[in-house]
């Protein structure tokens, strides 16, 4: 069995306020992309977890989602032996949420393997338990998400829009912009819901990550990368999530090509990219 695991990209993302159990409330707008690693699941006999990757020593294998993922619905089966690949496309601590889509993916795909007649809101609960943005990937659509990500209401997207996205080979851990967070509050994620809708291209200038505050300030390289984007061409530019990925929109074909050229050879990942909407 093979599975897509999707990258997402955050289009807006606002900070609310820290909770006391140390989250922080979010608003975020998430979209899939065209990005994606593959995970190749077959059934074994010998009744354990087997494991590889065109990318090793990622992490120690009791740490990684995707192994969490299956410890978790193991005991439902008594044969629960699987050969697990898995091709990673997708940059490592990038704000892209490869390894919650990894792990999602495999909770699917084991429903499916194992016959486990697993709900979508039953994946959605087996998702969070291992992380906050893990329930995104069970609806497969465009989503608002609120609370720490959990919460989730889809919106539709009327524009055809682009993305060329720059990686770099920086790191950031999603830890270390919110533990420097302030509270915002800033972004109205309503309107911007209520101009995707109807096809209102005036959304793209309100984009809008506030987590740039605290990316930029660390790392002012990535900042350069996002003013090249708009000299480039990109209608706005912005980091994913808690970086360190950045992505520039374009609707002009032509601009976005010659922006992917004038790059490509300058950063270690650049990519055209498109919206993954269903």
């Amino acid at each position: 069995m093979e599975r897509k695991c999707y990258a997402k990209v955050n289009l807006s993302l606002d900070s609310l306020y820290k909770r006391e159990d140390g989250y922080h409330e979010i608003d975020s707008l998430m979209t899939r992309i065209s990005l994606y690693d593959k995970l190749i699941i077959n059934k074994n006999k010998e009744k354990k977890f087997s494991y590889k990757s065109n990318i090793e020593g990622i992490c120690p294998l009791e740490e990684n989602l995707i192994y969490k993922a299956w410890a978790l619905l193991k005991d439902r089966v008594d044969d629960n032996g699987v050969d697990v690949t898995l091709i990673k496309n997708i940059p490592l601590a990038a704000g892209l949420a490869g390894g919650s889509s990894d792990a999602a993916e495999m909770i699917k795909a084991l429903n499916e393997l194992w016959d486990l007649g697993l709900s979508q809101k039953e994946m959605m609960a087996y998702g969070k338990s291992l992380g906050a943005d893990l329930p995104f990937f069970f609806i497969e659509e465009n989503a608002r998400a609120q609370g720490i990500g959990e919460i989730l209401t889809p919106f539709t997207n009327k524009l055809n829009m682009k993305l060329l996205l720059v990686n770099d080979g920086t790191e950031i851990s999603s830890a270390f912009v919110y533990k420097r967070m302030a509270d915002y509050g800033v972004i109205d994620n309503d309107r911007l819901v209520s101009k995707l809708s109807k096809g209102d291209a005036s959304a793209i200038k309100d984009f809008r990550n506030v987590m740039e505050d605290v990316i930029f300030d660390a790392f002012p390289h990535l900042k350069e990368i996002c003013g090249k984007l708009r000299e480039l061409g990109a209608e706005n530019a912005l980091v994913s999530g808690s970086g360190a990925s950045i992505f520039g929109v374009f609707t002009d074909d032509d601009l976005l090509d010659r922006a992917y050229e004038e790059m490509k050879d300058d950063y270690k990942t650049v990519l055209k990219v498109e919206l993954v909407d269903d």
